[in-house]
């Protein structure tokens, strides 16, 4: 009976030391992420914390922050900045490491603060390696001179009704609607003129529950998300008592949409928040007044555009527009993308003109006919000359249609189409000439040349004749001129006769 007692109570050590050795190959560290929401010129500390059952006995990890909202500043055991701190260190075995680094908070804004890259080791396992799985938290930068209102002012659908009615103060929000509505967009506006509002999630409805988000920033930096979940019916089923699909609201706003525009017979409605979209070089995100709503725009520093971002009502893409010269309608940006550059085109301006060898027409970049000149010449007929604005500046560019490529084109010089009328009243020869064209300029060579050259030839002829005139003497008269030669009758000048001039030549015998 002993041994048999003595047998079960070996097995089950060997059983309970099994199992925990199992248990212990299957445990794995992870991490953890704590700070608190800091507003501008605060500092504030991140925690991160390493943990595993099994022991540490070494660390490392990256840890991902924005520096334009955040600057990093020295810890222990790290080192990094421009986005990224990188943290190593061994230690005597233990079960759980912390981590504190600490930045300085620059500017409103929300930073990622992600743990990634991470590895520990542990002697129980032979001190080999092993990975732990990256985590990842949104730190929100206020700023406290500025307005932390995340209100909405009005929420509301084009299809269907919220449920309960909008309060500012609700943020959870369901509707229902039939199974022959298969778009619906989310009208949302906020409290503060200043803050952004952005609406996340598929404008189409699948049968079923859709989830749309509208998240709402505040010109502090603090923000408050809206959710409303909507549910569009199966075919043939019947709504509830509660559920009201009969379409739009009981209000007038998602048809007196201040936000909403038509452009060349769609409808749109103005982003007033444009995050994610990749500006052209040398923009950054600005606001304009559009029908009493804060909108986002992009511009350039020098204010040559000022974009505004649009969406149709059938999709979630935000389209590129700008205001007329009167300030009534949009228009389409003419723009291409050129290696993830884009370029946008405009007219040539109007006071110059191209070189004479080549002439207006058009090219098609992607959607747009451009603007463009051609050389008249053989061989450059897949060649256009365009003028576009990147980076800040305005220049000629050739784009070549068969290779579909676009680069710089400094040859191509423009003049002043009003150069010559320009020109001040008492401005010089050399002044007035270098305002002509280069046609003009060939004429005008060519007449000083044939003048300068009939003058050198009357100037010759005039010499010639002066010197003859010296060669002769005094008492010499034109008719001395003609004395030798024959008389009409044959009668040699001189008074000699055709028999005296015979009996010269033929002596008589």
């Amino acid at each position: 009976m002993k041994k048999i007692i003595s047998r079960i109570t070996i097995l089950s050590m060997l059983s309970v030391l099994l199992l925990s050795c199992f248990v212990f190959k299957a445990s794995a560290a992870r991490a953890s992420i704590a700070f608190n929401d800091p507003k501008v010129g605060d500092s504030v500390s991140v925690t991160v914390t390493i943990t595993d059952s099994a022991g540490l006995d070494s660390v490392s990890f990256s840890l991902i922050y924005d520096p334009e909202i955040l600057e990093y500043k020295e810890s222990e055991n790290a080192s990094g900045g421009a986005g990224i701190v990188k943290v190593a260190v061994s230690f005597s075995s233990t079960t759980s490491k912390r981590f504190t680094i600490n930045f300085k908070a620059l500017k409103a804004g929300i930073s990622g603060i992600k743990v990634t890259n991470g590895f520990y080791t542990a002697l129980s396992l032979g001190l080999e390696e092993k990975p732990f799985d990256d985590v990842s938290y949104n730190m929100t930068v206020s700023d406290a001179s500025k307005s932390d209102n995340a209100n909405l002012k009005s929420l509301s659908l084009s299809n269907g009704k919220l449920s309960p009615s909008f309060s500012a103060s609700r943020t959870s929000y369901t509707a229902t609607v039939a199974n022959s509505v298969t778009q619906c967009r989310v009208y949302a506006t906020a409290s503060d003129s200043g803050a952004k509002v952005s609406v996340s999630g598929d404008s189409s409805l699948k049968v079923g529950k859709n989830t749309r988000t509208v998240t709402v920033t505040a010109p502090s930096g603090a923000q408050k998300t809206y959710t409303i979940t909507i549910t569009r019916l199966a075919e043939n089923e019947e709504p509830t008592d509660s559920s009201d699909t009969s379409g739009t609201e009981s209000t007038e706003e998602p048809t007196g949409n201040p936000l909403e525009t038509t452009v060349d017979g769609g409808t749109f409605t103005v982003a007033t928040d444009i995050a994610g979209v990749t500006l052209p070089k040398g923009f950054s995100v600005s606001s304009a007044d559009y029908n009493g709503e804060q909108v986002a725009t992009a511009s350039d520093s020098g204010g040559n555009f000022v974009i505004y971002y649009l969406c149709p009502a059938d999709s979630d893409e935000l389209v590129p527009y700008v205001m007329n010269e009167s300030g009534t309608a949009f228009e389409r940006l003419k723009y291409a993308d050129f290696g993830g550059n884009i370029y946008i085109f405009t007219d040539f301006p109007e006071d110059m003109s191209a070189p004479e060898e080549y002439y207006e027409t058009t090219a098609q970049i992607g959607d747009f006919d451009m603007p463009a000149y051609a050389s008249t010449e053989d061989g450059y007929s897949d060649f256009y000359y365009l003028y576009g604005f990147f980076d800040g500046g305005f220049r000629v560019y050739r784009y070549d249609s068969a290779e579909n490529m676009l680069q710089r084109y400094p040859e191509f010089k423009l003049t002043s189409s009003s150069a010559e009328t320009e020109l001040a009243p008492d401005a010089g020869v050399v002044e007035r000439f270098g305002s002509l064209s280069s046609n003009a300029k060939v004429i005008v060579i060519g007449l000083i040349i044939a003048v300068i050259g009939a003058a050198a030839l009357a100037v010759l002829l005039i010499v010639k004749l002066v010197r003859s005139r010296n060669t002769l003497p005094d008492d010499y008269e034109l008719e001395d001129m003609f004395a030798n030669s024959p008389d009409v009758t044959g009668t040699p000048s001189g008074g000699k006769s055709r028999e005296d001039t015979e009996d010269s030549m033929y002596p008589k015998k």
